[in-house]
């Protein structure tokens, strides 16, 4: 049966990751969750309290990947940010509609590693592939 041009994108991710200036072949973004805190606050008369919306906080996010075992540097990031050094990264999200262009744009800001897991998978023809999944702490998230 020949391929139709429905075919071609039931199984095409519809979205781009940036990960610092290299784009990494994900295949599943976890929802970004968000929650806002509410502050009491008074108007110094003890009989009224006011809530005003707190700093909102992100919750993780997890990317599941795969690549190269020779191309690995989504753990070459892990690794310098489990032996404490400054491994912050910001990190863009395109979600593209089927026909390609650009629908809406996160970017997360000081991103930072928190949990990290692979699996070396051979293949065919002696080459190793990895898949990986990668949980990540954001700071602050901008939808452009």
């Amino acid at each position: 049966m020949a391929k139709t041009e429905h075919d071609e994108h039931i199984f095409v991710n519809n979205f781009i990751i940036d990960m610092g200036g290299e784009q990494k072949h994900i295949r599943k973004v976890s929802p970004i969750t968000m929650r806002i805190p509410k502050i009491e606050t008074t108007t110094g008369n003890d009989k009224w309290k006011s809530w005003r919306p707190g700093r909102p906080k992100f919750g993780n996010i997890t990317f599941e990947g795969s690549e190269l075992k020779t191309d690995n540097n989504v753990e070459k990031w892990v690794e310098e940010a489990y032996k404490g050094n400054e491994a912050r990264k910001d990190i863009t999200i395109k979600v593209r509609n089927q026909k390609g262009e650009d629908v809406r744009i996160f970017n997360l800001f000081s991103c930072l590693p928190v949990a990290y897991s692979k699996i070396d998978l051979g293949s065919q023809g002696g080459a190793q592939t990895m898949h990986w999944v990668l949980e990540l702490n954001v700071q602050r998230i901008e939808m452009a």
